[in-house]
């Protein structure tokens, strides 16, 4: 939760309460917070690629639209559902669907199936991580 006049360290915008919303207009994410129903929300209005927040917390009754899951999932952007005493139901991140990263986790998967490239990988882990000590 971002305090007025202070950045927050953990970019992550928490939205809670009875009607909040998670929209798109004009090419937009609107994120609309209301604490309760006999207040004005407020409304923060972003480019997706400027949006100084990395996750968006949402609690409460409120709504999201697809666009707007879609647009942050292809932005990288995470979107976490919590239920109204703030347990985690439902985390919701965007896909690699890049070829080239891809072809990166299969190459990983395949190293460490060939035991000798394992064992060297190890070694050198774990030589690394005693010089960082010696180092210290």
């Amino acid at each position: 939760m971002t305090l007025k006049g202070k950045q927050n360290h953990y970019n992550v915008k928490f939205l809670k309460g009875y009607g909040h919303s998670i929209s798109v207009k004009d090419s937009k994410i609107v994120l609309k917070d209301n604490h309760d129903p006999f207040s004005e929300g407020t409304t923060e209005e972003w480019f997706v690629k400027n949006m100084p927040y990395e996750k968006l917390v949402v609690s409460g009754n409120g709504y999201i639209i697809f666009a707007a899951l879609k647009s942050l999932a292809q932005n990288n952007r995470n979107v976490i559902l919590t239920d109204t005493s703030g347990h985690p139901i439902c985390l919701m991140n965007g896909l690699m669907d890049s070829l080239t990263g891809t072809k990166y986790c299969i190459g990983q998967y395949d190293t460490f199936r060939d035991e000798s490239k394992r064992k060297y990988l190890e070694k050198q882990i774990t030589k690394t991580k005693i010089q960082s000590m010696l180092n210290s």
